[in-house]
C-alpha cells in the first residue's frame, strides 16, 4: 500500500526504506495469520447470510422493468407505472411529430425513455450522446415549484426532454463523419456540438417549446414572469457572462431556464422562429466548440452581446409598464420581517409561515444558502439585521432562532395549544434507495428531537386538526397524489377516494371547527382550483373553476374567509373567498409576489411569503376586509389544452402496456462508441501512450462495462483493462481485470554490457543499473453495501478480493558481475488480499461556501494477504482516516478543517507493503491536470517534502487547514467560455511520519504553508479550482521550500 504519490531516486534518510532490503519475518507469525483469516472468512459468511433476505426483499415486483416499443420510442418502466407508461408512449409520439418538424431534424434511431418513481422530486434528464435517451421522474411538482405551470405535467416533461434529444442529436459536417467512424455507423455518437453551448441556449430552447406546444408552460408562468419583473425593477438583471456560466444569483439554477426561455422567445419573435432551428444546425456542424457568438452572427446577422442588450431593453419596456399598472391600483403589501442581508442574498427559499399558538412568534422553513436549511422562528414584530460581508454577503438576523434542521422543504403544524410539538414533513431515504418524503413529530428541544410518524408513505404538507388528534397530508403515488389522514395516537392512515379527473392535490388545511378540509387540486385541462371536503357528508365542493393557479388555502379563525394565493391577475397575490357571499376578493397587490398566507389566531394579521429580486422572505400585513380590492379580470385567454390521451397509431382501444415485454438489458448493452486517446503522460504507467476506450451500459443502468486499450510507445507494449459492474441486485457487485507497465525502484544490480533499452543507469557508474520495468496483471472483485441512508448521513460497507501478479521484465541475472556488490532483488510474484472497508459521511456544504463546511468523514480499511488465497506473501494492513469540518462562529464562511490518518502493516509484503508519505508529485503540473481532468487531492500528503520522502511499516499524518474566503469575483467576459467565481486563502500545517523502527515525537516531520485558491468555470460549466501553493518543510535535512501551481481539491 502507498500513501500519496510514489516517486523514484529519493534522497537518503535515516529512516529505513523497506523497499531496498529484505524485511525481517513478520512478528505475528503463521498462527495469527490463520486466526485472522478464519475471522475474516467467518465475517464474510455472516455478511452474506445477513444479505440474503435483504437481497430477496429488494428483488420485489416494483423493480421489475417492462418495455413498450412504439414507432419512434422505447419506453422502459417498472411494474406499477403502467398508466404513466401508456400516456408517455402516446405523448412522446405526438411530441416527435411536432418537434422534428419545428427543429427540422429527426434522430436516426429510436429514443429510449426510462420512467422511475423512486423519488418525490419532479424532474427529467436527456441526452443524445452516445444515443438518444431520456429519464423521467413520475412525481408532479409541488406548490411554488418553478415547474408548476402546466396543463399536463407529463406532456410538458416529455416535450422538454425530447427537445433536448432532437437539439443535441443535430450533427453535421466533419463531426458527423467522426461519429460515423467512431460510433459504428448510427449506433452511437461520440460528439454532439450542441451540447457544448451555454446552458441558457440548451434549456431555453426546450423551455420555449414546452410552452409553444402546450396551453401553459413556463413562458406563461406568473412565477417566471415574477422573477424577470423584479430583476428588472430592482436593477438586478443578470449580465450576459452570469447567465452564460450559471452564476450564484437568485433564482440560481432556474436562471438559465428563465433567461434562456425569454431570449429564445425574443429571437423567435424579432428575427424569426426558423432562425432557432437554423442556429441548431449551424452550431451542430462546428467542430470547434464555444463559438456561440460567431454562430449567432452567421444566423441572424448580429452577435450575442447586441441581442442581449436588445432583449434587456424589451423587457424593461414591458415590466416597467406592468409596474405602473400595479401601482395605479394602490400597493397592498406588508412589512418584510426576514433579511439574511439587507443588500445582498436574501431569504432565497423561505416557505410555510405559521403563527405560534400565542401569536408571539412566526415559524417558517428557511433555506438561505448560508447555513443548513430547517424550521426557524422569528418574533412576530420582526428582527434586527446585521449587514452581510465577505463571501456570499453573509449577513445575520440575530432574532431568528433555529428550531430544527431538516432536509428540503418542511411544512410545520402545531399539535395543541403549546409550541412543544410540531408535525412536519421531510425528504429522507426509505429502504436505502427511495428518496421519499415522510411525516415527523418534533417534541421540543428537551424531548429527544424528532420522531418519525410515517415510513415510506410519501407524505408531505401536513396540517394538524384543531383537536390535535389527526394530521391531514398529501400522499404521492405513481404520478398522482391523494389526501390522507394520520391518527397521531395510533398512526393509522386513512385515504380519501380521489375525484374523477383530479390527478394531483396540494396544501390541505383544516377548518377551525374540524369538520372540513380545504385543499387545492389539479384536474385534466390544466385547472388548478380550490376544493372543500366535508367530513360529515364525505362530499367535495369546488370553490374556484378557472385557468388561474389557485394554491395554499388557509381558513380564517372564524371560518368565514378562505385565503389563498392566485395568479388570476398575472401576478401572484393573496385572495380571499367569502363563504357567506361566495365572492372572491383581492387582499394584496404587490409588485413581486405574495404566497402561502397564514392568519394569526386573533384574525387580524397575515404572515405570508413575499418575493423580491433576492429571493423569498417572510412578510406581515394587516387582515382588513374593508381594504380588500375587487379582483381584476381573469388572466388572458390561454390556448385550449391538448387532449391528455392522444390517439394511438395502432391497436386502437388497447393500452400500449398490454403489449409490453419484460425488460432485457442486452438489447441496449452493446458498444456504441470508441473514444480515442493520446497523451504524453499517464499517471499509472508514466509512459506516453495511444489508445482507445469504450463504455457499455444498458439504458436502465443495471449493467456497465468499461474497457480500454493503450499502446505504450516508450516500451512498445500493450496495456489495457476491463471492468464490469452490476447494480441490478442489492448489494452491487463489480470486477475488473487489467495489465499495465511501470518503472519501479528496488532492483539494484551491476551488469556487463547492459542492454540499451533497460530501465535506467546509475550516475557515474557505467555498469550500475537501478530500477526496472515491471509488468502488473491485476484482478479484483468487490461488493458494496449501503448500511445507512438518511437525509444527511451515509454509511457503506465494502468487501473485496484483489489479486496482482508482478513480473520483472529487466531480469539480467545471467550477466550480473559476480565480483560486484550484492544486487538488490525486487519483490515480484503474486500479492492477493481480502479487503474489508467501512465509510461514514455526513459532510455538508451550502451554496455560498467553498467546499464542505460542516460534518465529518470516517474511512477504515482492513486488508489481509495469505498464501491460502493465492498470495506469495502474508500480511495484515490496517489504515484509516477521520476528517472534521468546523464552521467558525463569525460571518464569512471561514472553516477549520482537520484530518488525521494512519496505517500499520505487519511487514510481510517486503518492498510492496510499506506506506509512503510525502508531497505531491512534481510531474503533475497545472497543464497536465487540466488535460487529464484529474484534480490533485491533498488528503494524504505531507506538504513541504519530496514525494514518497518517508516510508515504513507504519505511518501517521495530521493535516490542519484554516480556509478564509476572500472575495466573490463572479466575473466573465460576455460569451467567452470562462468565468471566475471566487478566491479563497488557506493556511495549513502538516505533521507526520512513516517509520518501521520505534520513533520519538521529535522525529515527526512538519511543515507550514499557504494556498491561494481561485475557483473558476471553463467551457460554460466545468468547475475547477486553481491552487497557487507555497510550502516549507521544517526538517533541516530533507525539508524543502516550493511554490507550485496545479488544479486541485481540498480534503
Amino acid at each position: 500500500m502507498s500513501v500519496g504519490v510514489q516517486a523514484h531516486g529519493l534522497r537518503s534518510r535515516s529512516v529505513p526504506d523497506p523497499a531496498n532490503h529484505e524485511l525481517r519475518p513478520p512478528a505475528w507469525g503463521r498462527p495469527l495469520t490463520a486466526a485472522v483469516l478464519r475471522w475474516l472468512v467467518t465475517a464474510c459468511l455472516l455478511m452474506a447470510l445477513w444479505l440474503l433476505p435483504t437481497a430477496s426483499a429488494h428483488a420485489n415486483p416494483d423493480l421489475e422493468f417492462r418495455t413498450i416499443t412504439t414507432e419512434h420510442f422505447v419506453i422502459h418502466y417498472h411494474v406499477g407505472e403502467e398508466e404513466v407508461a401508456d400516456r408517455t408512449a402516446m405523448l412522446s409520439e405526438r411530441a416527435y411529430e411536432r418537434l422534428t418538424m419545428g427543429l427540422a431534424h429527426a434522430p436516426a434511431t429510436r429514443t429510449h425513455i426510462v420512467i422511475t418513481d423512486t423519488t418525490d422530486a419532479s424532474n427529467g434528464f436527456a441526452n443524445a450522446v452516445p444515443f438518444p435517451r431520456i429519464r423521467l421522474f413520475a412525481a408532479a411538482p409541488d406548490t411554488l415549484s418553478v415547474l408548476e405551470s402546466y396543463d399536463d405535467w407529463l406532456d410538458i416533461l416529455v416535450t422538454h426532454e425530447f427537445t433536448h434529444v432532437v437539439h443535441i442529436d443535430t450533427v453535421h459536417g466533419v463531426t458527423r463523419l467522426l461519429n460515423a467512424i467512431l460510433g459504428f455507423g448510427v449506433a452511437g455518437k461520440l460528439l454532439g456540438p450542441n451540447i457544448v453551448q451555454p446552458r441558457w441556449i440548451i434549456e431555453g430552447l426546450a423551455t420555449m417549446y414546452e410552452s409553444d406546444t402546450s396551453a401553459q408552460g413556463r413562458h406563461r408562468s406568473a412565477l417566471f414572469n415574477m422573477f424577470m419583473r423584479m430583476a428588472v425593477l430592482d436593477g438586478r438583471f443578470q449580465r450576459s457572462d452570469q447567465i452564460n456560466s450559471s452564476a450564484r444569483v437568485f433564482p440560481h439554477g432556474s436562471s438559465v431556464y428563465m433567461y434562456g426561455l425569454h431570449i429564445m422567445h425574443y429571437i423567435g419573435m424579432h428575427y424569426g422562429k426558423d432562425k432557432l432551428a437554423e442556429l441548431s444546425h449551424i452550431y451542430g456542424s462546428r467542430i470547434v466548440p464555444w463559438g456561440i457568438n460567431r454562430a449567432l452572427e452567421d444566423v441572424i446577422g448580429v452577435g450575442f452581446d447586441q441581442v442581449y442588450e436588445e432583449f434587456h431593453t424589451d423587457l424593461e419596456r414591458r415590466f416597467f409598464a406592468e409596474a405602473r399598472q400595479i401601482r395605479a391600483r394602490g400597493l397592498r403589501q406588508g412589512r418584510r420581517l426576514t433579511f439574511t442581508s439587507s443588500s445582498g442574498s436574501s431569504g432565497a427559499h423561505t416557505r410555510y409561515p405559521v403563527w405560534a399558538p400565542d401569536d408571539q412568534h412566526i415559524y417558517f422553513y428557511d433555506d438561505t444558502g448560508q447555513v443548513q436549511s430547517g424550521i426557524r422562528k422569528i418574533p412576530a414584530e420582526g428582527s434586527r439585521i446585521r449587514e452581510g460581508w465577505g463571501i456570499g454577503n453573509q449577513g445575520t438576523s440575530p432574532d431568528i432562532e433555529r428550531v430544527i434542521d431538516i432536509e428540503d422543504n418542511g411544512r410545520p403544524s402545531f399539535i395543541g395549544p403549546n409550541e412543544d410539538q410540531i408535525v412536519f414533513d421531510m425528504v429522507g431515504v426509505h429502504d436505502l434507495r427511495y428518496h421519499w418524503s415522510d411525516l415527523y413529530r418534533w417534541k421540543g428541544p428537551d424531548r429527544r428531537g424528532r420522531e418519525q410518524l410515517t415510513f415510506g408513505l410519501r407524505a408531505r404538507s401536513p396540517d394538524v386538526s384543531p383537536d390535535g388528534r389527526t394530521a391531514v397530508f398529501v400522499r404521492n403515488d405513481s404520478g398522482q397524489s391523494r389526501i390522507g389522514m394520520l391518527a397521531l395516537d395510533t398512526l393509522e392512515v386513512k385515504e380519501l377516494a380521489p375525484l374523477d379527473h383530479v390527478q394531483h392535490v396540494y396544501d390541505p388545511d383544516w377548518h377551525p371547527d374540524g369538520t372540513k378540509i380545504a385543499y387545492a387540486a389539479w384536474r385534466d385541462g390544466g385547472y388548478r382550483d380550490l376544493y372543500v371536503y366535508d367530513l360529515g357528508t364525505e362530499t367535495h365542493e369546488r370553490i374556484t373553476a378557472d385557468r388561474s393557479q389557485d394554491n395554499s388555502p388557509e381558513w380564517s379563525p372564524d371560518g368565514r374567509w378562505l385565503l389563498f394565493t392566485s395568479d388570476r391577475s398575472g401576478v401572484y397575490n393573496i385572495h380571499a373567498y367569502d363563504t357567506e357571499t361566495k365572492k372572491i376578493w383581492q387582499v394584496s397587490n404587490v409588485l413581486g409576489g405574495a404566497f402561502e398566507p397564514g392568519l394569526n389566531h386573533a384574525g387580524d394579521q397575515i404572515a405570508y411569503v413575499g418575493y423580491s429580486s433576492t429571493g423569498y422572505d417572510v412578510w406581515k400585513m394587516d387582515f382588513d376586509p374593508e381594504a380588500f380590492l375587487e379582483p381584476v379580470p381573469g388572466i388572458p385567454a390561454w390556448p385550449t389544452a391538448d387532449d391528455p390521451t392522444p390517439e394511438r397509431s395502432a391497436d386502437a382501444g388497447r393500452q400500449p402496456s398490454l403489449n409490453s415485454k419484460p425488460y432485457r438489458f442486452y438489447r441496449t448493452f452493446y458498444p456504441r462508441t470508441l473514444f480515442p486517446s493520446a497523451a504524453e503522460f499517464e499517471f499509472g504507467s508514466l509512459f506516453s501512450s495511444l489508445g482507445l476506450s469504450l463504455a457499455v451500459q444498458d439504458v436502465v443502468e443495471f449493467h456497465s462495462l468499461v474497457g480500454s486499450f493503450e499502446w505504450l510507445t516508450a516500451v512498445n507494449k500493450p496495456s489495457g483493462s476491463v471492468s464490469y459492474r452490476m447494480s441490478r441486485l442489492f448489494p452491487s457487485f463489480s470486477f475488473g481485470f487489467g495489465r499495465d507497465y511501470r518503472v519501479r525502484n528496488g532492483y539494484r544490480r551491476y551488469v556487463y554490457d547492459p542492454p540499451p533499452d533497460s530501465a535506467g543507469y546509475g550516475e557515474g557508474q557505467p555498469y550500475l543499473l537501478e530500477g526496472y520495468l515491471e509488468q502488473v496483471t491485476s484482478f479484483a472483485v468487490d461488493m458494496d453495501l449501503p448500511v445507512i441512508r438518511l437525509a444527511r448521513q451515509n454509511a457503506d460497507l465494502g468487501l473485496g478480493y484483489t489479486f496482482n501478479h508482478y513480473k520483472n521484465l529487466d531480469d539480467f541475472d545471467d550477466i550480473v558481475d559476480p565480483n560486484s556488490p550484492a544486487s538488490n532483488l525486487p519483490a515480484v510474484g503474486n500479492v492477493a488480499s481480502i479487503d474489508l472497508s467501512f465509510s461514514y459521511d455526513n459532510r455538508e456544504g451550502v451554496r455560498y461556501a467553498w467546499g464542505t463546511e460542516t460534518g465529518r468523514q470516517l474511512r477504515t480499511n482492513l486488508s489481509v494477504s495469505d498464501k491460502r488465497i493465492g498470495s506469495d506473501y502474508g500480511d495484515v494492513r490496517l489504515s484509516g482516516s477521520y476528517t472534521e469540518y468546523l464552521r467558525m462562529p463569525w460571518p464569512g464562511h471561514q472553516i477549520l478543517a482537520l484530518r488525521i490518518s494512519g496505517g500499520a502493516s505487519a511487514g510481510g509484503l517486503r518492498g510492496r507493503g510499506p506506506f509512503r508519505l510525502g508531497g505531491l508529485s512534481e510531474d503533475q503540473d497545472v497543464i497536465r491536470t487540466v488535460i487529464a481532468r484529474a484534480a490533485l487531492g491533498e488528503g494524504t500528503t505531507l506538504r513541504g517534502y519530496d514525494p514518497s520522502r518517508f516510508s515504513g511499516l507504519y505511518y501517521g499524518l495530521f493535516n490542519a487547514e484554516y480556509r478564509i474566503p476572500l472575495v466573490d469575483l463572479d466575473r466573465g467576459v460576455g460569451s467567452v467560455p470562462g468565468f471566475l467565481e471566487r478566491m479563497v486563502a488557506v493556511v495549513f500545517t502538516d505533521w507526520g511520519m512513516a517509520w518501521s523502527d520505534p520513533i520519538k515525537f521529535s522525529d515527526l516531520a512538519g511543515s507550514i504553508g499557504a494556498t491561494l485558491i481561485t475557483s473558476l468555470k471553463l467551457g460554460y460549466g466545468e468547475r475547477m479550482s486553481l491552487f497557487f501553493q507555497y510550502a516549507h518543510g521544517f526538517d533541516k535535512e530533507v525539508g524543502i521550500d516550493y511554490f507550485r501551481v496545479f488544479v486541485g481539491r481540498g480534503f
